[in-house]
């Protein structure tokens, strides 16, 4: 469901949101994500939108951010079941500043229940999770060199696949030297523990030492690139023993944009990164290795073309005694339509190939969105 317009129609006090109302339309081929009997199935969901923030008076603007959706989506072929959703996406940021140290305090929510977005759920029509991220940092200036504490609670809940709930803590200690304004090198220092909720499974623990370069590395090219040696106590079970895994790891996202002419940008992004992760089943260390571009090309000044070609190879490393490689590929556009100042449409296609070496986790998906939003 499209969001509305930025055009704020409610301002209270420090408050500034957009009440809208969004209606689509989705038809997915494979809506149960079988690699063997799939069935097609055709939704049609409303309700109304609201995106906003709290402008609080501290330095940096907006500190608080809601996305909220309510939609009740009704299955003409009752592949899936009739449902009333409300994915909201909450952000909360502080900067408190104590002496000459920079204190930040953050906190994001979100819901999200597509089981495209879960691979370790197959043959499901859905997949309900809560997410949780909750950190903070203080940063300490001395001319071009700086220090970072952090630390950091990653919570998720499936209310349907309790065993798959994790409680992630890491905890960084990080110098860096400024060589150029928005361009930096680090050596950041880590520690993690992994709570598991699954009775069958240990939780785990690790540490990793990385140095590294972030920032704006050229006037189109931005990320961070890292290697380093990392250390992981984990066990697949309880019952046979704990699992030690030593070695280098790298950790790579990187975003190249560019403007091709004046109506058409490019994006190219490419990520990799060795660690605990929920994308395959029954897994607790996950390598993800991925590549994402995208084109969006303004035909006229109402209408936006953005073709999308996107890859992921997974490959769980332990942690299961089956032991997954899958690889992710999408390609798709979006094209999106401004009527009105208030009303506006989009049209969305992917196609989804996701290969896997484990029996029947494999499935081929296309899937066709229609949507308009009309922001009061």
């Amino acid at each position: 469901m499209s969001r509305a317009t930025t055009a704020q129609n409610v301002q209270w006090g420090p408050f500034r949101m957009n009440f809208g109302l969004g209606v689509s339309a989705e038809y997915r081929d494979n809506a149960n994500t079988s690699e063997h009997h799939p069935k097609s199935d055709v939704t049609l969901s409303a309700g109304p939108n609201m995106t906003g923030g709290v402008f609080l008076p501290f330095v940096g603007g907006e500190e608080f951010t809601l996305t909220v959706s309510a939609a009740y989506t009704h299955s003409l072929f009752h592949v899936q079941p009739d449902s009333f959703g409300a994915p909201l996406t909450a952000t909360l940021i502080l900067p408190i500043y104590v002496a000459e140290w920079t204190v930040l305090i953050s906190d994001s929510f979100n819901f999200r229940n597509d089981a495209l977005e879960q691979t370790f759920a197959f043959n499901r029509t859905e997949v309900k999770q809560y997410a949780n991220t909750a950190s903070a940092s203080a940063t300490h200036q001395f001319g071009k060199f700086a220090t970072t504490f952090a630390a950091q609670r990653y919570d998720t809940f499936f209310p349907d696949d309790p065993n798959q709930e994790q409680i992630n803590y890491q905890f960084s200690f990080t110098p860096s030297l400024t060589l150029r304004e928005g361009y930096s090198v680090f050596l950041r220092n880590s520690y993690g523990l992994v709570y598991v909720n699954d009775p069958m499974l240990q939780d785990s623990t690790g540490y990793s030492i990385d140095v590294g370069v972030n920032g704006q590395i050229t006037p189109s090219l931005f990320g961070t690139i890292s290697v380093g040696w990392s250390h992981s106590d984990l066990s697949a079970t309880k019952t046979n023993g704990v699992q030690h895994f030593d070695g280098v790891d790298s950790n790579v996202t990187l975003s190249y944009t560019h403007p091709l002419r004046p109506n058409t940008t490019h994006s190219l992004s490419f990520y990799r990164s060795p660690g605990v992760t929920l994308l395959l089943q029954n897994s607790s260390i996950t390598e993800v290795t991925g590549l994402s571009y995208t084109i969006s090309h303004r035909l006229n000044r109402y209408l936006t073309l953005s073709p999308n070609v996107n890859w992921s190879h997974l490959k769980s490393l332990a942690g299961s005694q089956t032991l997954e490689t899958a690889d992710i590929v999408q390609i798709g556009f979006g094209l999106q339509r401004q009527f009105t100042q208030h009303l506006n449409a989009s049209l969305g296609y992917f196609y989804q190939i996701r290969r896997s070496n484990l029996p029947d986790a494999s499935y081929n998906v296309n899937d066709v969105t229609v949507s308009a939003n009309y922001a009061f």
